[in-house]
Order: structure tokens, then sequence, then C-alpha cells
């Protein structure tokens, strides 16, 4: 149940809006840690949309 709620893609919107906003105000090389921790979840781009 927690995976499926993990893999929601409501819940990946969530998280890369987060990291968008986190990223803005922190220096580029915690936006590549950032990015790597969202690539470990699934999330390869911070614009989720709903695929076809």
């Amino acid at each position: 149940m927690l995976k499926d709620l993990i893999l929601s893609e409501k819940t990946k919107g969530t998280i890369a809006i987060v990291a968008a906003v986190v990223m803005y105000f922190t220096p580029d090389y915690i936006d590549a840690i950032i990015e790597a921790g969202l690539a470990a979840v699934g999330i390869s781009k911070l614009v989720i949309k709903e695929e076809e």
C-alpha cells in the first residue's frame, strides 16, 4: 500500500514541486544531489504530465 502511494502520479507531482522549490534556493552542487534522489524515486523530470 505504501509503495502504491509513493508511485502514484499525484505523489510524484507533489514531490517534484517541492523539489523544484527547494532547488531554487540551493546551490548547484546540492541540486545534483536532489536530482539523483528524484531519479532514485522514479521522477526523471520535474514537470509531470499524464502520459497518453
